[in-house]
């Protein structure tokens, strides 16, 4: 599993506001926060950026155990 979700919600933002900075569909956002899609290079490019991390610390490095508990504190905060 990737890191998008984990980054975007410590970065505080919406799936609306990663599409934003991406130019990526919230939809496709999705698709790729959850895995059921492959992101091309320019995407997971697009997406580092945006959320200040580099490609292989967002889509090669194992989400830990750690930060798979913050997931669902944070996803709280920002979905409100």
């Amino acid at each position: 599993m990737n890191k998008v979700r984990y980054y975007r919600l410590k970065g505080n933002l919406l799936l609306k506001d990663l599409s934003e900075k991406t130019g990526l569909s919230v939809g496709h956002l999705s698709h790729i926060e959850n895995g059921s899609k492959q992101p091309s290079k320019s995407a997971m490019e697009a997406i580092a950026n945006a959320v200040g991390h580099t490609v292989p610390e967002v889509f090669y490095e194992p989400l830990t155990a750690t930060e798979e508990s913050e997931i669902e504190k944070l996803g709280s905060l920002v979905n409100g």
